[in-house]
This record gives structure tokens, sequence and C-alpha cells, in this order.
């Protein structure tokens, strides 16, 4: 459990989402209210992407949507490289 926590921890540090949240308070001192706007923001996107994967999920065998998880990683690594080099 712990290195889950600290796995998400390291990958989630610096995410745009928190920094944006960051930003908000700043600007208006309003944390209370940055934050709930901020926690009901991520519950919804949370709740989207669980309603919308058991949906795909009962309808595309789980092997198509791994395949198609790793094509979209491919491409986006192609992207990456070609940005890097060009």
């Amino acid at each position: 459990m712990l290195a889950s926590f600290l796995v998400l921890f390291a990958a989630e540090w610096g995410d745009l989402s928190q920094l944006l949240t960051i930003t908000l308070v700043a600007r208006y001192d309003a944390p209370g209210s940055v934050f709930l706007g901020a926690l009901a923001a991520l519950l919804t996107v949370s709740g989207l992407a669980v309603v919308a994967g058991k949906a795909l999920a009962n309808r595309v065998p789980l092997h198509l949507l791994m395949y198609g998880g790793a094509g979209v990683c491919l491409v986006l690594e192609a992207l990456t490289l070609y940005e890097l080099l060009a």
C-alpha cells in the first residue's frame, strides 16, 4: 500500500490541476471555495471515467481495450520523439 501511495504521489506531484488550484487560491484568496470546486470537478471527472469505462468494458473485449491503450501510448511516444528530434 505504501509503494502504491508513493508511486501515485510522485506521478501526481506538479500536476497541472494542482498548479491551477494553487493559482486560484492565491488569486482569489478563497481556499474553501476553490477546494469545493476542485473536489467537485475531481469527483465529476472520476465518476464519468467510471461510468464510461464500465460501459466500454461491457461492449468491447478487455484484450482489445488493452491493445487500443497500447496503440495510443505508441502514438504518443512517436509524437514525443518527433517533437524532440524536429
